[in-house]
């Protein structure tokens, strides 16, 4: 499906790019297709921007790829394949940056797709907070820390695409705080991510606490 068919009505005027290409090797691989509930880790990252809705979804895959594919192949995304997995993140936002339009959008965000847990409604409030303000980029903060997604406004597209450091795109969020929108949110999915075993059973213990609320 080329685009979300919500682009038409209602759909937030931004691109979200899932970085979805990491090997995960430090959980043994595959860390992106564990269940949360009823739905893989992916799936639930890519359901939180669908529910948002956003206008384009562009999820990046590298390594199991055909396995992403075939756990999303219902959702209205589009796919791009980062060829070299082991690179850092920055190569992934790249390769998702190079299928935006961003003449077609106001703003983009990045998501990696080990951070499932981000609720829709604090991805709509971090939208329309930096659209509202005269910043570039906005940053969500939960308990004095900051998180993720990161948006940027869309006239950053070339500076993103063409950035390089030996810390990827920290310098461009971190760098010039002027430009930089922090929102203070009420969601521990900002910073919730999985990098390790320790890492999953929090997130399937704030899974449960939501689901009891």
């Amino acid at each position: 499906m080329a685009r979300q068919e919500a682009n038409a009505i209602g759909a937030k005027p931004i691109a979200a790019i899932l970085l979805a290409a990491g090997q995960g090797s430090r959980m043994g691989g595959g860390k992106l297709l564990l269940p949360i509930g009823d739905a893989t880790v992916v799936e639930r990252a890519a359901k939180s921007l669908i529910d948002v809705p956003v206008a384009d979804l562009i999820v990046v895959v590298g390594t199991y790829g055909l396995a992403i594919k075939r756990q999303l192949s219902e959702f209205p995304v589009r796919f791009v394949l980062n060829p070299d997995p082991s690179s850092e993140m920055a190569e992934s936002i790249r390769c998702g940056l190079k299928i935006v339009d961003p003449a077609s959008v106001e703003a983009f965000l990045v998501l990696p797709a080990d951070m499932p847990l981000v609720l829709p409604e604090t991805i709509r409030l971090l939208v329309d907070s930096l659209l509202a303000s005269d910043k570039l980029i906005a940053v969500p903060v939960f308990q004095g820390r900051r998180g993720h997604p990161v948006i940027f406004r869309s006239n950053l597209y070339e500076t993103v695409l063409n950035f390089r450091s030996p810390q990827g795109i920290r310098p461009l969020v971190h760098g010039d705080p002027s430009k930089v929108l922090l929102v203070e949110v009420d969601d521990e999915g900002v910073i919730a991510d999985l990098d390790n075993w320790d890492d999953y059973r929090r997130l399937l213990k704030l899974w449960e606490r939501r689901r009891q609320k």
